[in-house]
């Protein structure tokens, strides 16, 4: 293999990986009105 090979399987696996790696290790932020308090009161409110 020279050089361009093993550099676009370098590419060809490293990228899906780190894509891969990054949505397991950074969390998706979840906004206020969706968490479980808010969802709740809003159902509370509702009932009133």
């Amino acid at each position: 293999m020279n050089a361009w090979a093993l550099l676009g399987l370098a590419v060809c696996i490293g990228l899906p990986l780190s894509v891969l790696i990054a949505t397991l290790v950074v969390p998706q932020l979840i906004p206020k009105d969706r968490k479980v308090d808010a969802i709740r009161r809003r159902i509370e409110n509702e009932d009133r």
